[in-house]
């Protein structure tokens, strides 16, 4: 991009006195300098004038009145509850914040389960059923149980090895074996 391309970009906002003081003091002396981009100045120059004329003309006939009336009713009239609720509700259930809601909802039914089994088990005459369950694992002739009982939280493992090194999964039925 050439130098005069960058002027010409930055000819509008020079001439509203949008730039800052280092950036306008090199538009300004460049287009003193540059025929082509003093002749653009120029055209935007008239294009300000003749825009500024028909606005004023036609604002002339406009009444501001009524508008700047309805303005300050606008800003100085209470909204009930429900418009602001609604208004919230509608900005809230946008798809991009509605991704808060799926983590939330976990969470929630999670503390409520959790909660459920502390306030179930404070109650004087409330009692939860009291399962226990054993689960056999047995692999390459080791052997696992585990004992897990809800009320208490408890789980026990027992680990123990076939007494002979028989592998039970060969189907034959021992009487050696331990029983839970």
């Amino acid at each position: 991009m050439t130098d005069c391309e960058q002027i010409r970009e930055s000819l509008g906002t020079w001439l509203d006195g949008e730039l800052g003081r280092f950036e306008a003091e090199a538009v300004r002396s460049h287009v003193e300098k540059c025929p082509h981009c003093g002749e653009e100045k120029r055209q935007l120059e008239r294009l300000q004038v003749a825009l500024r004329s028909v606005l004023e003309v036609e604002a002339s006939r406009m009444a501001f009145a009524p508008f700047w009336n309805g303005v300050q009713c606008r800003i100085a009239a209470k909204r009930s509850w429900f418009e602001d609720l609604s208004d919230w509700l509608s900005s809230a259930l946008t798809p991009p914040r509605l991704a808060w809601a799926v983590p939330a909802v976990i969470a929630l039914v999670l503390g409520v389960w959790s909660l459920d089994s502390f306030f179930y088990s404070g109650r004087s005459g409330a009692q939860r059923n009291n399962f226990a369950s054993v689960d056999s694992i047995d692999t390459y002739g080791r052997n696992v149980a585990l004992l897990r009982e809800d009320e208490t939280k408890t789980t026990v493992i027992w680990l123990y090895q076939n007494q002979e090194g028989e592998n039970e999964s060969s189907g034959d039925t021992d009487e050696k074996r331990p029983s839970f």
